[in-house]
């Protein structure tokens, strides 16, 4: 995952993601769940919608956001960029889809589950023994950073950091939880995650880990997971910033500010 902001609008960048690869799978068998897939993996996904930022009269337009992005080369615009807005600093995100435009992060949260679920282990599981980590630079021809929307996650048999968190975050919304997909770093390399608020407890779930839990219960809690630096978090509907440059390991309290907000549509 790399991160860009230019100009007024843009500005800073985080570099290639850093793996959190756990081959090694939990010691005692672990019964595999039953499901019925989605259908059809060919449906469209709408990923068209405004942003509307806190204190800001203007909205801001996917259009807006694809011509700025449409002045860059097409290695430049592989970035994930974060966006200023009339005199406010990081009012949300946009990233390069699969269609080659630039979508607001929220819109790839697409409302996707796989197959229902109660057990709030077995995305995370599925995960585990489906998707296989790539590089997007390696699957995409150079090119630094390409999203997939959680529907595309599933069925594309590889993807990277974001691919995985955008895919968990979402099947996790459907199950009732309040899970965010947070982008940072993990040891100073530019990495995303999610973070899922359960009875009021904030848990850790690294996407990309190959570790097959089969319990909540497993689940690290957030509080004690070293190396990850957030700095943005969103999920379908909002996108929040740090207002303080020092770490966290708390996703939620005094120092998050909720910059704006999604429309579909």
């Amino acid at each position: 995952m790399r991160l860009l902001l230019v100009g007024v609008l843009l500005g800073v960048m985080l570099l290639l993601p850093e793996l959190l690869l756990q081959q090694n799978p939990t010691a005692q068998p672990t019964p595999q769940p039953e499901w019925r897939e989605a259908s059809s993996p060919d449906v469209s996904d709408n990923q068209k919608g405004t942003v509307i930022v806190k204190g800001i009269s203007t909205p801001l337009t996917e259009s807006t956001v694809q011509n700025a992005v449409g002045k860059r080369s097409e290695q430049e615009s592989s970035y994930i960029s974060v966006w200023n807005w009339q005199g406010l600093e990081s009012v949300t995100a946009s990233a390069r889809g699969l269609d080659k435009l630039h979508h607001f992060a929220n819109s790839y949260l697409v409302g996707f589950q796989p197959f229902e679920t109660r057990e709030l282990w077995i995305p995370l599981y599925t995960l585990a023994i489906r998707k296989e980590y790539q590089y997007d630079h390696l699957q995409y021809a150079g090119l630094a950073d390409i999203w997939q929307t959680s529907r595309q996650a599933y069925y594309q048999k590889r993807g990277d950091c974001e691919d995985h968190a955008i895919l968990l975050a979402d099947w996790l919304i459907n199950l009732g939880v309040d899970a965010r997909v947070a982008l940072g770093t993990h040891k100073g390399q530019g990495h995303a995650w999610v973070v899922a608020i359960v009875n009021g407890t904030e848990y850790l779930l690294e996407a990309t880990s190959k570790r097959r839990q089969s319990s909540w219960q497993a689940m690290p809690l957030a509080a004690l997971a070293e190396g990850y630096e957030v700095e943005f978090q969103f999920n379908r509907d909002f996108f929040w910033a740090k207002t303080t440059s020092a770490p966290t390991r708390q996703y939620r309290g005094s120092h998050w500010i909720r910059k704006s907000q999604f429309i579909r549509g």
